[in-house]
């Protein structure tokens, strides 16, 4: 788990020190950007959610509760930037798709064989058949090594919901994963 920003620097940052918002910047940057990335596998588009978190942050501020982690509240403007990114993407791919189709006849696009892909690539793959929820469930619990309490709080759904929405996504991953290897 990453090291928390004291207190007194947060504390600034809501009083308006600009100067101590640069350094919440400078001491998270790489941990929004990692997670952005396991949301996109796309170092650009996971820098334009980093910098968009960022810009939340500053802006909401002065609406954060010491009652919870920093971390954990800026991971939830992470997710949120992430998904209102995928929603916007999927949006455009969805019109792409319609305007392709009336031109050409559409292939399907699956995966020809595993001896074309690396594990990575059949994960990412499998990861994106997962709901949004279920692929931040994972990508918080498995990739980034949060708990299921503080995935939970970071989705704002209860621990047993988590719990079953994990359950659900790697029994889904498992499933996608082993039809891969057997086609």
């Amino acid at each position: 788990m990453m090291n928390e920003i004291d207190e007194r620097t947060v504390q600034q940052a809501k009083g308006g020190d600009k100067q101590a918002f640069r350094l919440i910047v400078l001491h998270y940057a790489q941990a929004v950007n990692r997670l952005a990335y396991r949301y996109t596998t796309d170092s650009s588009q996971a820098e334009d959610i980093a910098q968009e978190t960022f810009i939340k942050a500053f802006q909401a501020i002065n609406r954060y509760q010491p009652k919870a982690k920093f971390s954990t509240w800026l991971m939830r403007i992470t997710t949120n930037s992430a998904i209102d990114h995928l929603r916007k993407a999927n949006r455009h791919l969805a019109t792409s798709l319609d305007d392709a189709e009336q031109r050409h006849d559409i292939t399907d696009h699956r995966i020809a064989s595993d001896d074309q892909l690396d594990l990575q690539q059949r994960l990412q793959q499998a990861m994106s058949a997962l709901s949004d929820v279920e692929r931040i469930a994972v990508t918080m619990k498995h990739h980034q090594g949060y708990s299921i309490e503080e995935t939970a709080q970071v989705l704002n759904i209860k621990k047993n919901a988590c719990k079953q929405t994990l359950f659900r996504a790697v029994k889904k991953l498992r499933k996608q994963l082993n039809t891969e290897v057997i086609a």
